[in-house]
C-alpha cells in the first residue's frame, strides 16, 4: 500500500503543535497517478479526482507511519515502529544492550529529548493530516467526485487514525483515566485542518481538554468508523486491504482496548461480543472480517501479510520503512543484520506463568556469544520489511476476558484466556487453566495480565498496561518498574523457567512511583515555546 518515499507529502512546517502547514503531494516520474506540480496544487486541488482522493487517504496511513524525525522520515513515529519500542522501553520485559535507548529505559528524558519530542509532533502531524484529508474528502463528495459509500469508507478510515493516535498520545503525555492529578489535563484536541495563517493563530489558542474529554472524542471517532465503514477496504482498482487499512473490525476492535483504559468492563464486553459472534467458548471467531486465532502463535508474524489474526498493522516495505535506526528488526534481533539492542528478558522468560514447552517461546532467537534470548518476532533486518502490529484478535479476546471476570462473569473469562494461552500449550487438555486453580480474583487476573505479558512480549503493549493498572484494585503497577541490566546478565546463562530474579541482576533503572513526573511524558519545549496556551499547561513538575 505505501509508496516510495517520493510520494510522501513535503513541506511539514512546524507551528505550534507541530502543525503541518501544507497537504499535497512530490510530483515524480514514477507517480502511479498524474499529479500536478506541488507550487501549482491549491488545497482542493487535490481532491478533483478519484484517484488523488485514494491517495489523500493513503498519505494519512503513511503519516501514522511515519512523520518527520530531524531531517528525515526514518525512525518510525509515531506507529511505523516507535510506539512498539517504545512501549516496550518504557517496560521491563525487554532488556536494553546499548545506549540507543537509555533515556526512555532508565527515564532520564527530558522536555528536549527526542522519543517523547517526536512522539508528540509527528502524533500531531498526523492528526492534522488526517483532519486536512477529511475537509477534502467532505468537497470531493459535495462536487461529486466520489460517490458516498466510499467517501464514508475514507471518513471511516480516517477518525479511525485519528482515534488511534489520540490513544497513543494519552498513555504518554497523560495520567490514566482512574488516577487524578495534574489538572486531569488530556490533550488538545484538534478536531479541523490547520493550514492556513488564520488557522494556525486559532488552534494556538486550543488549550488541553480532560482526559475524560479526551477520551469522549475518541469514542465518538470510532464510533463513527464503526458506523461508515465496510468489513473489508478496498482501493479503487479493486485490490483489497484486510490488515493494512482499517475496516468495521479495527474500530471496533479499538474500542475494547480503549474501553478497558476507561476500566468501563460492560462496554469492553459489548464490543468484543460484536467480534466473537456471541460465543461463549472456543473456538472463538468474528463475522466481521473473519478474525480468528491462528493455530500457530507465530503465524501473524511469519505471515504478516496475509493471517486472520491481524486486525490492522502498519505497513513497513523495503523501500519505506523505519531503517536501521528504528525498525523493529533492525532494533531486536539478533539475526545477521540485526543489531540486538533490544532483548527478551528473564522477567518472562523465567516466568511460572510461561511453560518450558510454549509454542511461543520458538519467537525467541538464542545467541549463544552472550547466552541471551532476543525477541524474533520480526525477521527481516536486513530490509526492514515488517508489519508493525498494532491490534490483534488475541487482544480482543484478553481484553474481553480481563473485563468478563472484573464484571464477574467467571466463566466466559476462563474460556477467552484458555482459547489464547491452548493453542500454544504442548498438551492443552491436561495443562489449561481449570477454574480451581484460582482461588481469589486477583490470582485469576494475574493469570490474565501474565498472558498478556507473554503474548505481545516485542509489540508495545507492556507500557499500556503498566499506565492503565498503575492504582489497580488488585494487581496495579504502582508505577514504572525496575528493569533489569544486560551487561550485569551477559554471559551467565540467566535464561531458566522457574528460575527467581536476582538482585544483582539489576542496574540504574529503579521503580518510579506513578506519583513522580516521570510516570508521563512532558509536552516538548519547542512547543511550549511556541504555543502560549500549553506554556501554561504543561505536565505537573516538568
Amino acid at each position: 500500500m505505501l509508496k516510495n518515499k517520493k510520494h510522501k507529502y513535503i513541506a511539514k512546517i512546524t507551528l505550534g503543535l507541530a502543525i503541518v502547514i501544507l497537504p499535497f503531494f512530490t510530483s515524480c516520474e514514477d507517480s502511479v497517478v498524474d499529479l500536478m506540480p506541488v507550487a501549482n496544487l491549491s488545497d482542493m486541488t487535490a481532491y478533483e479526482t478519484p484517484e488523488r482522493c485514494d491517495l489523500a487517504v493513503v498519505g494519512a496511513y503513511d503519516a501514522a507511519q511515519q512523520g518527520r524525525y530531524g531531517d528525515s522520515y526514518s525512525r518510525g513515529y509515531p506507529f511505523g515502529a516507535a510506539s512498539i519500542i517504545q512501549g516496550e522501553m518504557r517496560g521491563e520485559d525487554m532488556n536494553l544492550t546499548a545506549e540507543f535507548f537509555a533515556l526512555t529505559y532508565r527515564a532520564t528524558y527530558s522536555t528536549a529529548t527526542a522519543n517523547n519530542r517526536y512522539m508528540w509532533e509527528t502524533s500531531f502531524e498526523c492528526i492534522n493530516r488526517v483532519n486536512t484529508v477529511l475537509k477534502g474528502i467532505d468537497y470531493a463528495l459535495s462536487i461529486g467526485v466520489l460517490e458516498e459509500s466510499r467517501a464514508n469508507q475514507y471518513k471511516g478510515e480516517l477518525y479511525f487514525l485519528r482515534a488511534l493516535t489520540y490513544h497513543n498520545l494519552l498513555i504518554h503525555f497523560a495520567l490514566p483515566y482512574n488516577v487524578t492529578g495534574n489538572n486531569n489535563y488530556g490533550l488538545p484536541l484538534y478536531l479541523t485542518a490547520i493550514n492556513t495563517p488564520e488557522e494556525v493563530a486559532a488552534a494556538l489558542t486550543i488549550g488541553r481538554s480532560t482526559v475524560e474529554e479526551t477520551y469522549t472524542q475518541i469514542l465518538t471517532d470510532l464510533n463513527q468508523a464503526e458506523t461508515l465503514l465496510p468489513e473489508t477496504i478496498s482501493s479503487l482498482g479493486g485490490a483489497s486491504f484486510p490488515i493494512t487499512r482499517a475496516g468495521k473490525g479495527a474500530s471496533i476492535a479499538l474500542k475494547t482496548r480503549v474501553f478497558l483504559h476507561k476500566r468501563d468492563w460492560a462496554s469492553v464486553e459489548a464490543e468484543a461480543k460484536k467480534l466473537t459472534s456471541g460465543a461463549t467458548q472456543a473456538p472463538f471467531k468474528s463475522e466481521i472480517g473473519g478474525y480468528a486465532l491462528e493455530v500457530d502463535p507465530a503465524t501473524p508474524f511469519w505471515s504478516y501479510q496475509n493471517n486472520s489474526e491481524s486486525i490492522f498493522s502498519i505497513e513497513n516495505n523495503s523501500a519505506d520503512n523505519a531503517s536501521v535506526n528504528g525498525a523493529m528488526a533492525s532494533m531486536m534481533s539478533a539475526r545477521t543484520g540485526g543489531r540486538a539492542i533490544c532483548t527478551a528478558s528473564p522477567t518472562v522468560y523465567n516466568s511460572k506463568y510461561w511453560k518450558a514447552d510454549d509454542k511461543r517461546r520458538k519467537l525467541l532467537f538464542y545467541r549463544e556469544s552472550d547466552k541471551y534470548y532476543f525477541n524474533d518476532k520480526y525477521q527481516n533486518p536486513t530490509t526492514n520489511e515488517e508489519y508493525a502490529p498494532i491490534i490483534r484478535y488475541a487482544e480482543v479476546l484478553l481484553n474481553y476476558s480481563e473485563a468478563a471476570l472484573r464484571a464477574g462473569h467467571k466463566d466466559i473469562a476462563l474460556n477467552l484466556l484458555n482459547a489464547v494461552r491452548n493453542r500454544s500449550l504442548a498438551d492443552p487438555a491436561s495443562q489449561q487453566y481449570k477454574a480451581a486453580e484460582f482461588s481469589t480474583t486477583k490470582a485469576f487476573v494475574d493469570a490474565i495480565l501474565w498472558e498478556r505479558r507473554i503474548e505481545f512480549q516485542g509489540e508495545g503493549r507492556r507500557w499500556e498496561d503498566i499506565h492503565r493498572l498503575a492504582v489497580d484494585d488488585m494487581s496495579p503497577s504502582g508505577g514504572i518498574p525496575a528493569k533489569l541490566e544486560y551487561n550485569n546478565m551477559k554471559g551467565l546463562g540467566v535464561f531458566v523457567v522457574g528460575a527467581p530474579i536476582q538482585d544483582a541482576w539489576f542496574g540504574s533503572a529503579l521503580f518510579i512511583p506513578y506519583t513522580d513526573k516521570r510516570f508521563i511524558w512532558p509536552i516538548p519545549v519547542n512547543d511550549i515555546v511556541r504555543n502560549p496556551t500549553l506554556a501554561g499547561q504543561q505536565n505537573a513538575g516538568w
